[in-house]
């Protein structure tokens, strides 16, 4: 197998474990807003870090998800030339379109990593009552956005094969819930 298909099938099961580990923790961010329902509601003691922290987690969810997202292509997509394009039709325009996908991770992965550090440097706390630090919180950023610039090297990898020989790279990943992604 060529280098270039390991590097794809690496960068594609690692996005689709940490989309899975995501979707997983979603559970989790689901019961913590049920907990703090729970205290508001029926014990009348609201947490003063409950609803701050489901903001943090679920920022984090949709970032570390960006990558998985992009692997299943699962984004939204406005399809209505595009569907009717046969796959390798399809692949030169995805070509075309690559390089703004990719600047922009490059961007986001930069800016996010310099929050991140600045935030690590210097001990950024949140402004609230809990006051939590945001280094853990920003980390979540650059790996997410790295994880999906990454994923979109890889779609890039596989839509120059497809558009320079015709033919599948690789077999399609299927979506958790086994389907195929849609196009």
């Amino acid at each position: 197998m060529r280098a270039y298909q390991l590097a794809v099938q690496a960068i594609e099961a690692l996005n689709g474990a940490i989309g899975r580990l995501a979707a997983v923790s979603l559970l989790g961010l689901i019961g913590l807003v049920v907990w703090e329902v729970f205290q508001r509601y029926v014990l009348q003691a609201p947490t003063t870090w409950s609803n701050e922290l489901v903001g943090y987690v679920f920022a984090g969810y949709i970032l570390l998800g960006g990558g998985y997202t992009l692997l299943h292509r699962d984004h939204v997509a406005m399809d209505i030339v595009y569907a009717r394009l046969n796959a390798r039709a399809q692949a030169i325009l995805d070509v075309l379109t690559a390089g703004f996908v990719i600047i922009y991770c490059v961007v986001l992965l930069r800016e996010t990593a310099v929050m991140t550090y600045e935030a690590w440097e210097t001990g950024q706390r949140a402004n609230s009552d809990w006051s939590p630090p945001l280094f853990p919180v920003y980390l979540a950023l650059p790996i997410g956005a790295a994880l999906i610039l990454l994923q979109a090297i890889a779609k890039l990898v596989r839509d120059l094969h497809m558009a320079f020989t015709g033919q599948v790279l690789l077999p399609e990943h299927k979506g958790m819930a086994g389907e195929e992604p849609a196009l």
